[in-house]
This record gives C-alpha cells, sequence and structure tokens, in this order.
C-alpha cells in the first residue's frame, strides 16, 4: 500500500530560467507498506527493485501537466515540472519511532503559476528481466491533494520543517530542514525591538552625562578658574624696614 505522508501545499513559479529554482513546499513523503495477501503481515519484497516516479496533474486529476505544449509543431516541448522526478526507498523510522520505508521528494518546481496536483507511480523492476528497451509496470500510484503555485509577489513564504522530516535527516536522508517564514520575521522583528531598545537607553545616558558635566563646572567658580589659582597668582605685599 502506497500513502502519502506529507501533502505538498504551496509553491513559487520559478520560471524558465534555471537558477531561479523554488522548491514545491512541504516536500512530498510517501510510505510504503508492504504486506502479506494472505495472511496480512508486513514483509519485504527483496527479489525487485523499487522506483516511485512522480508526475504533474490538472487540478482534477485527469491532464498531464508535466509538459508544456509547443507553441509551434516545430518545436520541442518544456518541462513544467522540473526537478528529480524519480525516488527510491529509504528505510527509517518516522517521528514516532515507527519503521517504514519512504519516498522523499525534496527537489521538486513548478514552472507556471495555477493550481495542480501530484501523482506517483511505483515501478517495480525485476533484476533477472531487465533488457534494453523494457519497461516497467506500474504495481501502485497515489495522487496529491490540489496545492497552489503562486508568483513570486504572491508567495506566501516556507513552512517550518516537519518532525517527520527532520526525523528522516537525523538517520543520514540528505535533505535540508527550515525554520519557515514566519520564524524568521519573528526572529527579525524581535532584533529590531531590541536594537531600537538599546537606542533609547544610550540616548538617555549621554543626556545626563551633558547634564552632570555642565552642574560640574558651574560649582566651582563663573570663570572657571578655582579660588586657590586666584590666591596664588596674587604677589606678597614687602615690609619696609627702619621704623
Amino acid at each position: 500500500m502506497l500513502s502519502i505522508r506529507q501533502q505538498p501545499v504551496a509553491a513559487r513559479a520559478c520560471g524558465f530560467g534555471e537558477r531561479d529554482r523554488r522548491v514545491i513546499d512541504p516536500p512530498p513523503i510517501l510510505e510504503l507498506k508492504i504486506t502479506d495477501r494472505e495472511t496480512g503481515r508486513p514483509e519485504n519484497d527483496w527479489n525487485a527493485m523499487l522506483a516511485l516516479q512522480c508526475t504533474l496533474l490538472s487540478p482534477d486529476g485527469r491532464d498531464d501537466e508535466t509538459e508544456v505544449p509547443p507553441t509551434h509543431p516545430d518545436l520541442l516541448s518544456t518541462r513544467r515540472l522540473m526537478g528529480t522526478l524519480v525516488a527510491s526507498p529509504y528505510p527509517a523510522k518516522d517521528e514516532h519511532g515507527v519503521a517504514g520505508t519512504f519516498f522523499v521528494f525534496p527537489d521538486l518546481s513548478c514552472r507556471s503559476p495555477g493550481k495542480y496536483r501530484l501523482r506517483f507511480k511505483l515501478m517495480r523492476i525485476d533484476p533477472a528481466m531487465m533488457m534494453p528497451g523494457m519497461s516497467s509496470p506500474s504495481v501502485a500510484n497515489v495522487a496529491t491533494d490540489v496545492f497552489s503555485v503562486y508568483t513570486a509577489k504572491d508567495f506566501p513564504g516556507m513552512r517550518a520543517s516537519s518532525a517527520l522530516l527532520k526525523s528522516l535527516r537525523r538517520q543520514g536522508l540528505n535533505v535540508g530542514v527550515k525554520k519557515g517564514s514566519e520564524a524568521r520575521k519573528g526572529k527579525s522583528k524581535a532584533k529590531k525591538e531590541t536594537s531600537s531598545s538599546d537606542d533609547d537607553e544610550s540616548s538617555d545616558g549621554s543626556d545626563d552625562g551633558r547634564r552632570g558635566s555642565g552642574l560640574t563646572v558651574g560649582s566651582g567658580t563663573t570663570s572657571g578658574v578655582s579660588p586657590k589659582s586666584k590666591a596664588s597668582k596674587k604677589k606678597p605685599k614687602r615690609k619696609r624696614g627702619g621704623s
């Protein structure tokens, strides 16, 4: 049985340039459970190679939107869904410590704004039957919920990585984790409030210093010279002798 553990929600359209790649968020995560048909107990398929392929669908699931049709018969079609479209099984434990077989797609991008679904097909490849040009049948398939691809202006931002993705990363899966746009906004807001508070305190301290220095200068004498200095400048009177 193939099930979706993490649904895609949103993405920013990456356009048709190769440099500005924006991934679908959060990355889709699927789990495969193989059970015996008679007993229903979990089992492993050690005699075959498994691969999960991803395609892009219209919101109603009827049309394949993976490629953009050419505008002229002489032109080639262009891919709308970019990135790594095939994933291998990854045995690991989920966020609750339950062992399973997972497929993760952290490198999917969509070039055109709109609403779409992702469809995943599980391919079973028998090494003993592999031949050049041979196609493998699909043994299971599942489609995601509808998600939105926004323009750069309307994109709401990235979400924080889920506990499941963080658990898979701790077990060696090569995937990045994110704090999310909301966490970054809150951190920058707190930093601005702290800096403004520090500026207020420093300005108050400088005013006190200026007021204190004025009091010190004015407390001695109006001319700024101490009385001792005036006394030292007076010449002593000479006494007349022979009186």
